[in-house]
C-alpha cells in the first residue's frame, strides 16, 4: 500500500453535502460492555462486536450495512495526516484504538470486519478526486476504499467519505450514504483504480486514466436526487468560445434545481451569466463569461419539503445573531428553556474555522427536533440547497468572453420553472438597445399566451403563435423612453404573471 494513500481526505463533503440519510439503529445497540472494550482491547472484542452488530442475518448486503454504520458512527477522519508526525500506522487496532483513521485505516477495519463475518471483502488502492485534485493524476496512487461481494457480485463502498468531511484540517462528522449506494459507473466518477478490474465494469464502460481526468466530479449526492447528464455534459474543465449549455435529467419528482457561476478569484458581479431552459425532465443551462478569467460553474439541489438544514454557521452569525433570537423567543413563550438549551448544547465552535458547526446524532430526535423548530422561527433555511456538481469554465484561447455588459442573460423570475418546457429562442441577452427593432420568440407549455407589458401605463404588447414552429413570436420596436421591459405569461388568459424581463439601455 502506498505510502500518499494515508493523505486522501473527503472533498466529496467539503461544501457540507447532507442528503438525508438514515443509519441502523442497531449501532447504538452494542453492548455497553463490547461497545467499551472495543477501544481497549480490539483483537480479543472484535469478533463479540461484528457477532452482535450482523446476529443471525442471512443478508449479506445488511450485514455489510450495518458495519459500514458503526465504522462511520465510532470512527473520525485522523487530521493528524496534516501534522509533521503524521497520522502513523492504520492498522485496524490501531484505528480502534485512536478511534481515528485515514482512508486506508478505515478500509482495513471494514475488510477485518468482514472477515469475521466471514463476507469477501477487498482493499483497492487508487486514485482519487479529492482533497487537493488539481486535474491530473499524480505519480502514486492517493486513496483507498473497498468492494465487497454481496449475492456473488462485488460492490464497491466508500466508508472514508461517507463518516464525514474535513474543513481547514478539522473533521466534521456528517453521516452519508453517498459513497454505499452508487453503481460502479457512478462510482468511477470520483474514484480510479490502480486496477482496471476493480471498476467493475464491462470493457466498453471501462474509464481510461485519461476519461477520468477529463470528466467532472460527481458526489454521490448528484445520484442521490436522481440526476445524471443530459446530451451535452460538463467536463471538469471546460474552455468555452460562445454561450455554452450543460443538460441534466432529473428523474425525480419534487427536487428543485439551482445553478449558477460565479469567480474563482475575483470580486465580479456574475447576475445574469447562467440561463435556464426547461424541457420535460431535462434543464439545460446555458452559460457565458465576460472575460478570460476562471469561473466556477456549480449545481445545487434540494427536495422540496424535505428539512435539511444548515450545517453550521459563521461564529459572529452565531454569537451575535442567532443566540440573542433564540433567547427572544424563549422571552416570548414561542420555546421551552429545554429547547433553547438543546438548541445551543447542539453546536460547538472550531476556534480555527470560525464557525459553529452542528452537533450531529441522528438518532437525538428531541435535539433536532428542537434544532428544526427553532431555525424555523428564526427564519432560517431548514431545505437548503446542498452542491452537487462544480466545475470549472473558462474562455478558449480564441474568445475573449462577452465584454462588460450590465446583463448577459435576462432576468429569470420563479414563475419561470413554472412550465415544464419553455425556452427563449430568441434575444437570449440581457440588455435590448433602444430603438432596434427586436424578434421575440418562446417555446413553451403550461401557459397559454406571453406578452410584453411597457411603459408607465402597463400596456400589453401580446406575442402570436406560430403555427409552423408552435412557438410565441413577436416583431417589436424598442421604445426609447424604457429602461425595462417585461415578460409575462398568462394559463388562463386574464392573469399574467412575469417570468423574465430585459434591461433596456
Amino acid at each position: 500500500m502506498k505510502k500518499s494513500l494515508i493523505f486522501a481526505l473527503f472533498f466529496s463533503l467539503i461544501t457540507g453535502l447532507a442528503f438525508s440519510a438514515t443509519m441502523n439503529s442497531r449501532v447504538r445497540q452494542v453492548p455497553k460492555n463490547i461497545q467499551e472494550q472495543i477501544f481497549e482491547n480490539p483483537k480479543d472484542t472484535i469478533y463479540d462486536l461484528v457477532k452482535f452488530l450482523v446476529g443471525n442475518s442471512n443478508d449479506t448486503g445488511l450485514k455489510i450495512r450495518i458495519m459500514h454504520d458503526w465504522i462511520c458512527d465510532n470512527i473520525a477522519y485522523d487530521c493528524d495526516v496534516f501534522t509533521e508526525e503524521g497520522a502513523g500506522p492504520q492498522g485496524y487496532e490501531t484505528v480502534l484504538k485512536k478511534r481515528k483513521a485515514v482512508c486506508i485505516g478505515y478500509a482495513n477495519l471494514l475488510a477485518v470486519m468482514c472477515q469475521v463475518a466471514k463476507i469477501d471483502c477487498e482493499i483497492v488502492s487508487g486514485w482519487s478526486k479529492g482533497f487537493g485534485y488539481r486535474g491530473y493524476l499524480k505519480e502514486e496512487s492517493d486513496h483507498a476504499w473497498n468492494a465487497v461481494k454481496i449475492a456473488g457480485k462485488w460492490k464497491l463502498i466508500d466508508v472514508t467519505w461517507d463518516a464525514g468531511f474535513v474543513e481547514r484540517r478539522t473533521f466534521i462528522k456528517q453521516y452519508t450514504l453517498q459513497w454505499y449506494n452508487l453503481t460502479p459507473y457512478q462510482f468511477g466518477y470520483s474514484h480510479l483504480p490502480e486496477e482496471e478490474k476493480w471498476q467493475l465494469l464491462p470493457e466498453k464502460q471501462v474509464r481510461t486514466p485519461e476519461q477520468f481526468v477529463k470528466e467532472p466530479y460527481v458526489p454521490g449526492v448528484f445520484f442521490e436526487y436522481g440526476l445524471s447528464f443530459g446530451k451535452d455534459s460538463p467536463d471538469y474543465t471546460n474552455e468555452i468560445h460562445e454561450a455554452t449549455g450543460f443538460d441534466f435529467v432529473n428523474s425525480k419528482n419534487g427536487v428543485a434545481l439551482v445553478a449558477n457561476i460565479r469567480p474563482e478569484k475575483t470580486d465580479e458581479d456574475m447576475r445574469n451569466y447562467c440561463w435556464t431552459e426547461n424541457n420535460g425532465k431535462t434543464k439545460r443551462y446555458v452559460i457565458d463569461v465576460p472575460n478570460k478569467n476562471e469561473f466556477e460553474f456549480s449545481l445545487g439541489a434540494r427536495t422540496n419539503g424535505v428539512i435539511n438544514n444548515p450545517y453550521c454557521f459563521s461564529r459572529s452569525e452565531f454569537e451575535q445573531t442567532i443566540v440573542p433570537k433564540a433567547k427572544n423567543l424563549l422571552a416570548s413563550k414561542k420555546i421551552t428553556q429545554k429547547e433553547l438549551d438543546l438548541f445551543i448544547d447542539s453546536y460547538y465552535l472550531i476556534e480555527e474555522n470560525l464557525r459553529y458547526y452542528y452537533r450531529e446524532d441522528l438518532f437525538d430526535n428531541v435535539r433536532n427536533s428542537a434544532n428544526t423548530k427553532i431555525l424555523k422561527l428564526l427564519e432560517k433555511n431548514t431545505s437548503r440547497y446542498e452542491n452537487v456538481l462544480t466545475v470549472t469554465v473558462k474562455a478558449a484561447e480564441d474568445y475573449e468572453g462577452y465584454g462588460n455588459v450590465k446583463m448577459r442573460f435576462p432576468q429569470l423570475y420563479q414563475n419561470y420553472n413554472s412550465a415544464s418546457i419553455i425556452k427563449v429562442n430568441e434575444p437570449l441577452v440581457g440588455v435590448l438597445k433602444k430603438g432596434s427593432e427586436q424578434h421575440f420568440s418562446v417555446s413553451m407549455n403550461y401557459f397559454s399566451n406571453i406578452a410584453l407589458i411597457v411603459g408607465e401605463n402597463n400596456d400589453f404588447v401580446f406575442f402570436k403563435k406560430n403555427p409552423k414552429t408552435g412557438a410565441f413570436e413577436l416583431d417589436y420596436t424598442i421604445p426609447e423612453d424604457l429602461k425595462e421591459i417585461g415578460v409575462f405569461a398568462s394559463k388562463d388568459n386574464k392573469s399574467y404573471e412575469g417570468i423574465f424581463s430585459y434591461s433596456v439601455e
